[in-house]
């Protein structure tokens, strides 16, 4: 009875074997992804069966978001079933080498013909040392759009945009709308100046900053040199600019409505990205006449903006890498990312797939024609702590509780003492 009972046991382990092993044989590639609905959709229907097909693999897509993105990579990491493949924003890459869930692409990226098609700045992002981490999916500059009917209202000339600190500053003024002592226009748009908001107020300040020639810090040392001259300058042009469109004794009183106040009418001029292309095209295409982008972009010793690029990486630990950079390959095609970005109403970082993006949306023309004006946004350790040190003084700068050059001393002694706390 026992023996039969063995025999028995032998011959099901054996079947079930049998009928696993095309199962364990075949490869397998998990992917996250931070996209929308529409683009995964596009994926998994118009590129994986042929991948799948073509390699014998399985992919499987994990929507993820940019609020725990990195925790279940690092979840994922600690359990020892990393992604293979996974989607990056455009600052993080030191912190992603810290924690040594990078592989470099060096040699697949130095042996891909279509290397050439990226643009420049949109690669900056996903690099770091002089080594190659990502690939980019899309890419986001800044730019100053501009309401052109307000533009003539005000009496300025709205195929002239200003292009210079001075001249911004006395469009501010002439754009800007009160009724007795309520601002009813903005006539440079400070929605984006709440003080409450670090990263656009450091953003902000670091554009302008290289505008007037200054750097945030050294590259190798990543010792403060915001400040120095060219810093104290730059804050005190962005205190010019603030009173020029909310002067001290005015209250903020835009009319009230959804959406951003440059939509409704109610700020003339708006450092943002892409985003405002994709709004005026999918929702308000009735603005398309009159909205357009400072180009080139605006500038004080230098025309200079910033530029933001979400890239695809392979884990460190993929067992699967020659695989995953061949899907990576496919999911940055120019076919490819035209589907995707259209979908999501971002922009291509490839310059082969500038026309189809401009037909699609004329005003997308203007992010294009600005990228070779573009820096991409700067890496440093511990980014979020101290963009939140400096913007406490650049916050008390700009109340007027604190002088600019005491402001900055202390955000760069600071900075300082943070990145002494990490060696």
């Amino acid at each position: 009875m026992k023996r039969s009972i063995v025999i028995l046991m032998t011959v099901v382990m054996a079947v079930v074997v049998a009928f696993s092993l095309p199962a364990l044989s075949r490869e397998s590639l998990h992917v996250q992804l931070i996209l929308s609905p529409q683009a995964i959709a596009y994926i998994e229907e118009n590129i994986l069966p042929d991948f799948e097909t073509r390699y014998d693999v399985d992919v499987l897509i994990e929507p993820v978001g940019w609020h725990n993105r990195l925790e279940k990579v690092l979840i994922s990491t600690a359990g020892g079933a990393p992604p293979d493949i996974f989607m990056n924003g455009a600052e993080h890459v030191l912190e992603l080498v810290e924690l040594g869930v990078l592989h470099p692409i060096d040699r697949e990226w130095e042996s891909w013909d279509d290397r050439e098609d990226f643009f420049p700045a949109s690669l900056g992002s996903s690099t770091w040392k002089g080594h190659r981490y990502g690939v980019p999916v899309y890419t986001a500059p800044r730019v100053w759009w501009y309401r052109k009917d307000l533009f003539d209202q005000a009496g300025l000339d709205p195929e002239n945009p200003p292009n210079t600190w001075d001249g911004l500053l006395e469009a501010a003024k002439r754009l800007t709308r009160t009724d007795g002592d309520r601002i009813v226009r903005q006539g440079y748009d400070l929605s984006r100046w709440n003080p409450g908001d670090v990263f656009a107020g450091f953003q902000d300040y670091t554009v302008f900053l290289w505008q007037a020639g200054g750097e945030l810090f050294d590259p190798e040392t990543y010792e403060p040199r915001f400040y120095s001259p060219e810093g104290s300058e730059t804050l005190q042009f962005l205190i010019n600019l603030r009173d020029a469109v909310l002067p001290p004794g005015y209250q903020d009183a835009l009319p009230e409505g959804t959406g951003s106040p440059f939509f409704r009418g109610a700020s003339a001029i708006y450092l943002a990205g892409g985003w405002v292309a994709s709004e005026v095209h999918e929702l308000q295409p009735d603005l398309a006449e009159v909205i357009a982008a400072i180009y080139p972009p605006l500038g004080h010793r230098v025309q200079v903006s910033a530029v933001f690029s979400d890239w695809l990486a392979i884990h460190a630990q993929s067992p699967n890498k020659e695989l995953a950079w061949r899907l990576i390959q496919e999911l940055t095609s120019p076919e490819a990312l035209v589907e995707i970005n259209l979908r999501t109403g971002l922009l291509s970082p490839r310059r082969s797939t500038v026309d189809v993006f401009a037909e699609a949306n004329p005003l997308n023309a203007y992010l294009y024609m600005s990228m070779d004006y573009m820096r991409p946004f700067p890496v440093f350790p511990r980014s979020q702590d101290l963009m939140t040190a400096f913007h406490q003084e650049y916050a008390k700068a700009m109340a007027g509780t604190r002088g600019i050059e005491s402001a900055l001393e202390e955000a760069a002694r600071l900075w300082r003492s943070l990145l002494a706390e990490q060696q």
